[in-house]
């Protein structure tokens, strides 16, 4: 019950409006026609019907987040891409997030990692959304190919991410204000820039991801969508979802089950993303009219995909408002909220990686992880916390 406390606290703390809105949604009809809005759809299968159908409905139109994203990020950021030419792309990067380079992705978390364990082991306080933070900033710029600046790495990983949650920002179901806009049109700016020095250096690390992208024939304008959507989609999701996850598992007294069952981390993990569901919502638009699970869909109508009740869906999902680390998800329905069909997300198995060995450094000692302090973030596109203090309790 405790868990469940907080976690709501962190959802109303960043939409305080639209969060009871979408659990409404979930108790009155599973698939709802809202004028003036489109299809609101909290139901899990139908929804996985409409995402593995492309060619039905696709992620361009009035009213699409990809809209907002091309203005942004240019044509090649793969969420604003339909049809042949995002399955070209999408071949085109395989074999550079393919699960066989993860540990090549995630090399940068290597020294960061060893320096949690010694913390935690002497018995210091980490906060933990800062730390992460500071990992999202650090693997962006491992990413790139990019050294920041000597003597100010710390401050310049955490800049970085703080552009890329202003960028985000931008992505929701109204059009930003033209000083929105602006404003993010500078920010996308700054962050091309980095990527453009990381793709035409030669000095470019071999194994970084901008390198790769190059090697792959990519066009800067191409490497450019794809990293700006990895970073805003991917990195920055996982680092608001992994102190979330943490705390779910301490407020529920899981952490000496994790310890004792190791096997158990990956559903762990899973159930986190399950029931934190970082990305709330996704948008498709019905290319023609079509009949679907009994409900006509008009051509232009836009279909929101109320992803935060996907994860809670009763006929999949029993008890779905309980945090269960151990649940085992059915396949149909396994990690839905990374989409489905050909835009499942491209970073999944390197955000899976990452959760999984930040966590394993967290379990690594022997004493009581305990939450010093926490604070929730207000107003954010992302629930999150804006403070997580944890500590061992007996330092081992």
């Amino acid at each position: 019950m405790r868990e469940r406390l907080h976690d709501a606290a962190l959802n109303l703390a960043a939409h305080p409006v639209a969060w009871p809105l979408a659990r409404l949604a979930r108790r009155v009809r599973p698939v709802i026609r809202v004028p003036g809005l489109g299809i609101v759809v909290s139901d899990a299968s139908f929804a996985h019907d409409v995402l593995v159908r492309d060619e039905q409905f696709t992620k361009n139109g009035a009213r699409s987040f990809a809209s907002t994203m091309t203005e942004l990020l240019g044509p090649f950021a793969l969420g604003n891409m339909d049809g042949e030419a995002h399955r070209l792309l999408r071949n085109k990067l395989a074999d550079v997030v393919s699960p066989g380079r993860v540990a090549e992705l995630l090399r940068a978390c290597d020294t960061p990692l060893a320096m949690l364990r010694d913390d935690l082991s002497a018995g210091r306080t980490v906060d933990l959304v800062e730390w992460m933070r500071r990992l999202s900033g650090r693997l962006t710029f491992d990413m790139l190919g990019v050294a920041p600046p000597a003597g100010r790495e710390d401050k310049a990983y955490l800049e970085l991410v703080a552009l890329g949650e202003r960028i985000a920002s931008g992505f929701d179901f109204r059009r930003p204000s033209a000083r929105r806009l602006r404003a993010a049109r500078l920010d996308c700016d700054r962050l091309a820039e980095y990527a453009q020095i990381g793709f035409d250096s030669p000095a470019a690390p071999e194994k970084s991801f901008v390198r790769r992208l190059r090697d792959q024939g990519l066009s800067f304008e191409e490497a450019r969508g794809v990293i700006s959507l990895i970073f805003l989609a991917g990195t920055l999701t996982t680092a608001s979802a992994l102190p979330r996850i943490v705390a779910l598992l301490i407020d529920g007294h899981h952490i000496d089950r994790l310890r004792e069952h190791p096997e158990m981390r990956a559903s762990a993990i899973a159930e986190g993303l399950r029931y934190t569901t970082p990305v709330g919502a996704t948008i498709r638009i019905a290319r023609a009219a079509v009949e679907l699970g009994g409900h006509r869909i008009l051509a232009g109508e836009r279909i929101i995909i109320l992803t935060c009740n996907l994860a809670r869906d009763k006929a999949l999902f029993p008890e779905p408002d309980s945090f269960d680390p151990a649940r085992v998800q059915p396949p149909h329905a396994r990690n839905l909220w990374f989409g489905a069909g050909p835009h499942f997300c491209l970073g999944f198995a390197v955000a899976q990686r990452e959760l999984a060995i930040v966590l394993d450094a967290l379990l690594s000692g022997q004493g009581e992880l305990q939450i010093v302090r926490r604070r929730a973030a207000h107003r954010v596109i992302i629930p999150a916390y804006a403070r997580l203090d944890v500590r061992s309790s007996r330092p081992g």
